[in-house]
C-alpha cells in the first residue's frame, strides 16, 4: 500500500502536478477518489501553508516537491549569474539593455490594450524623444513612468502598491487617495470570485505578510502576486499593470537587480485566455497554488534563457569593444591637453592624437568645429571632437553609447560625417568602421 502511494504520488506530482481531472483521462475511468486520495496524501508531506487567504479566510499552500523547489532555485541561481554579467557591462551597454527590455515591456503592454504602436515609436518613448505624447500613447507613457519608479522601490509597503497604481493611472502620485474598485465585479474574462470591496486592504496586507515568509523560495513568492491580483482586483483600474511591477520590484530589491525587474512578467499579468483563467479557477477551488506556480515558473526558466542570450552578445560587443584601438593616456607634452593644429586658414583643424583630453578640451573643440561647419547637429561635433585621432577606428555603437541616441540615428549621424569628409568608411571583418581623415587628403 506504502508502495503504491508513493508510485502514484510521484507520477502525479513530481513528474506532472496533475489535478484529479487529469487524472481521470490519463486512467480513462470517472472514479479515481482512491488514487487522488493516495496523491494528496502524498503531496501533504510537502505542502507549505501561506499567509494568503481566501475569501473565507482559509490559507492558500504552495507543494514544495523537490521538483518545482529545485526549479526555482536553480533559476534564482541562473539569474544571480545573469545579474553578474550585467554588472560587468560597460555603463554604454548598460544602458542598451535596460532600454531594450523597457521597449520590450511597452510592447506587451501595447499588446495587451490593444494600442496599435511600433517598436520604433516605443523607443524613442523610452529614449524621451517624443516631446508631445499623442494621446494613443498616454497609457503606454503611464506606464514607462511607473516601471521607472518602481525599479527604485528598496522596500515595498502598502503604500508603495498603492503609488504604483497610480502611476499607472497616469497621477504623479496617490496623494493620499487609495482608489480601491467600489463595486462587485461582472468579469466575463476573469471567473475568479473577488472578496467583498471592503475587506480589499486586508487581502492586501496578507499579500505582503506572505512575501516576508522566508521558508518560501523567492520566486514562487512573486510569482503568487499575479494570482493574488487576478482574484482581488484591488484597484479600480489597471491591475494587471501594478501586479507586473509590484512582483518585478519584489525580486529586485530581494537581490535580483535589474535582472529581477526585467523579466517578462507582463505577459503572466496579462494574459487572458480561457486555459489560462481554467488553471486559475483551479487554483481558487484547491486553495493550490502549485497549479498556477509550476506554469509561471516554467515560463520564466524560459524567458531566463532570452535574459542570458541578450547578455552573451552585449559581452560579445563588450570584447569587440576592448579589442578595439583606444586613444592612449599617456601623452608625450608636458600639458596632456596641447594639441598639435594642421595649419590651415580654411578648414578645421583635426588634432594630431589628442590624448587625456578634458570634457572642457572636447566641448570647446566641438563649439569650433561648429562655427566652421555649422550644418553639424551638436552630438556629431561632440562625438567628433573626441574621436578624431588619426589612424585609430571608430564604430556606430561608440557613438549610439556615448552620444545616448538610438542607433540608426548613430547610424545617419556617422553616415554623415563620412560623406562630409570627417571619416572615411570601411569594411574591417563584418562591420563598418569610420577612420578620421588627415586635413591634406580632405577635399
Amino acid at each position: 500500500m506504502a508502495h503504491t502511494l508513493i508510485e502514484q504520488g510521484r507520477r502525479f506530482t513530481d513528474d506532472t502536478y496533475a489535478c484529479k481531472e487529469e487524472v481521470q483521462a490519463i486512467y480513462n475511468q470517472s472514479n479515481v477518489d482512491e488514487i487522488w486520495k493516495n496523491i494528496l496524501s502524498y503531496r501533504s508531506f510537502y505542502d507549505a501553508e501561506t499567509e494568503l487567504r481566501d475569501n473565507s479566510s482559509l490559507p492558500y499552500k504552495i507543494c514544495l516537491t523537490r521538483k518545482i523547489s529545485s526549479y526555482a532555485f536553480n533559476l534564482q541561481t541562473k539569474l544571480n549569474h545573469d545579474l553578474i554579467k550585467f554588472i560587468l557591462l560597460p555603463e554604454g551597454l548598460k544602458k542598451e539593455y535596460v532600454l531594450q527590455k523597457q521597449v520590450e515591456a511597452l510592447l506587451h503592454t501595447a499588446k495587451a490594450t490593444s494600442t496599435n504602436v511600433t517598436e520604433n515609436t516605443l523607443r524613442k518613448l523610452a529614449n524621451g524623444e517624443i516631446e508631445n505624447i499623442p494621446s494613443d500613447l498616454f497609457v503606454l507613457k503611464a506606464y514607462l513612468d511607473s516601471y521607472k519608479e518602481a525599479s527604485k522601490l528598496t522596500s515595498l509597503s502598502l503604500e508603495d502598491i498603492i503609488q504604483i497604481n497610480a502611476l499607472c493611472s497616469g497621477e504623479e502620485e496617490s496623494k493620499g487617495e487609495v482608489k480601491y474598485r467600489s463595486q462587485a465585479l461582472n468579469d466575463i474574462i476573469n471567473p475568479l470570485k473577488e472578496p467583498d470591496k471592503e475587506h480589499i486592504q486586508e487581502h492586501l496586507e496578507h499579500l505582503l505578510a506572505f512575501l516576508n515568509q522566508e521558508d518560501i523560495p523567492l520566486l514562487l513568492r512573486a510569482l503568487s502576486i499575479p494570482y493574488v491580483f487576478m482574484y482581488l482586483r484591488p484597484f479600480e483600474y489597471y491591475n494587471e499593470e501594478t501586479s507586473a511591477l509590484v512582483a518585478k520590484a519584489f525580486l529586485s530589491m530581494h537581490g535580483l537587480g535589474v535582472i529581477g525587474f526585467t523579466l517578462n512578467l507582463e505577459s503572466i499579468c496579462y494574459a487572458s485566455s480561457k486555459s489560462f483563467f481554467e488553471r486559475l479557477k483551479l487554483v481558487e477551488t484547491s486553495l493550490d497554488l502549485t497549479y498556477a506556480l509550476e506554469r509561471f515558473l516554467a515560463f520564466i526558466i524560459k524567458d531566463e534563457e532570452n535574459i542570458n542570450e541578450a547578455l552573451k552578445e552585449l559581452t560579445i560587443k563588450k570584447q569587440e569593444m576592448v579589442s578595439e584601438p583606444v586613444m592612449s593616456n599617456e601623452t608625450t607634452s608636458a600639458n596632456p591637453n596641447d594639441i598639435a593644429v594642421v595649419d590651415t586658414p580654411s578648414q578645421f583643424a583635426l588634432p594630431a592624437f589628442p590624448r587625456k583630453d578634458t570634457l572642457e578640451t572636447i566641448e570647446a573643440r566641438a563649439r569650433q568645429l561648429r562655427e566652421v561647419h555649422p550644418q553639424l547637429k551638436k552630438k556629431q561635433a561632440h562625438f567628433y571632437a573626441g574621436h578624431c585621432t588619426i589612424g585609430l577606428h571608430y564604430t556606430i555603437d561608440q557613438f549610439k553609447s556615448e552620444e545616448h541616441t538610438v542607433y540608426e540615428t548613430a547610424r545617419t549621424s556617422m553616415e554623415d560625417l563620412a560623406n562630409r569628409g570627417f571619416y572615411k568608411k570601411e569594411m574591417i571583418g563584418k562591420k563598418f568602421v569610420y577612420t578620421p581623415i588627415p586635413l591634406e587628403d580632405q577635399d
